[in-house]
């Protein structure tokens, strides 16, 4: 089998541990400047939201991503990993004569 690590376990521990920081950060806030615990339309609000798990759909998108950016990345290793075909040893043929740079064109 291949020695190289999980990527999408990888990926899946760094958005738990982001999601416990960012939680943790959230819920820290002294309220000097808080959002309403209704606001749905700011950028920092979405993310706490997706933290905390009241978007499940937005969690099984990200994760469908990192899995298929992590497929890419095994299969672009294992194509570089593998060896090289070695290169064939026969003389190659001689080019065959090259055509006419003018085609002759009778005109009647």
């Amino acid at each position: 089998m291949n020695d190289a690590p999980d990527w999408v376990e990888q990926a899946r521990r760094l958005v738990a541990g982001l999601g416990q920081t960012l939680g943790a950060a959230l819920r820290e806030e002294d309220g000097a400047g808080a959002h309403p615990s209704d606001c749905h339309w700011c950028p920092v609000c979405q993310v706490a939201a997706v933290v905390r798990g009241e978007r499940p759909e937005v969690t099984d998108a990200l994760a469908d991503v990192l899995t298929a950016a992590a497929a890419a990345l095994r299969t672009v290793s294992e194509r570089a990993s593998a060896p090289a075909p070695e290169a064939e040893t026969e003389e190659p043929a001689p080019p065959a004569s090259p055509a006419p740079p003018v085609q002759h064109i009778e005109i009647a």
